[in-house]
């Protein structure tokens, strides 16, 4: 049975390590001790995205890049260049020709980037795992989750104003909730931890 705590920086570092290696899922959650689908969730949900270029050309991610004549979209007449030789990336916006295009390997596993022997050679938008940003997500969802519900004081005696006479004539909180859902704006689980 694979082991069911949370990720550590380590495992994070070892799995941005094996995605670099072209290591399948299964092998990485082996190494691991966790669960395929662990891996998978991971590596799905702390994808970074990222426009750059590749060595000798800028980022750019239409469709029609390649046979592309567009010029001077910006404006400029003294550009002489071919518009997809840009890094002003114009064309995304100012191209009514513009189509974008995606990575096909990128909708398959492993999601990212990392191990691709493309990527020098690649334009388009890239997606990576790294193991820091990762850690540092996974730290601020942590963080803010154990920070609970925000309310102002104000919003506090609002929504107590509705609810404590409502209970003192009997009604149960689950159907005060309900019934008052527009006025309260709280779910059950929120306002029982009040």
């Amino acid at each position: 049975m694979p082991n069911q705590t949370h990720l550590s920086l380590d495992d994070r570092i070892r799995i941005q390590e094996r995605l670099t290696q072209r290591e399948s899922f299964r092998s990485i959650a082996l190494e691991l001790d966790k669960d395929p689908t662990t891996i998978s969730k991971e590596i799905k949900s702390r994808l970074q995205y990222r426009k750059i270029s590749c060595y000798g050309k800028p980022f750019n991610d239409c469709r029609l890049r390649m046979g592309c004549p567009a010029q001077q979209l910006c404006g400029n007449k003294g550009c002489r260049r071919s518009c997809k030789f840009c890094k002003s990336h114009s064309c995304r916006t100012l191209c009514s020709a513009y189509v974008l295009q995606q990575c096909d390997r990128l909708s398959k596993p492993p999601y990212v980037c990392n191990g691709c022997e493309a990527r020098n050679a690649c334009t388009l938008e890239k997606r990576f795992y790294d193991a820091k940003a990762a850690q540092a997500e996974y730290e601020e969802i942590l963080t803010s989750a154990r920070q609970g519900i925000q309310l102002t004081e104000e919003e506090a005696l609002r929504i107590d104003a509705i609810i404590s006479p409502l209970l003192l004539k009997g009604q149960s909180l689950h159907h005060i909730l309900i019934n008052h859902a527009d006025e309260i704006m709280q779910d059950e689980r929120t306002i029982s931890g009040l």
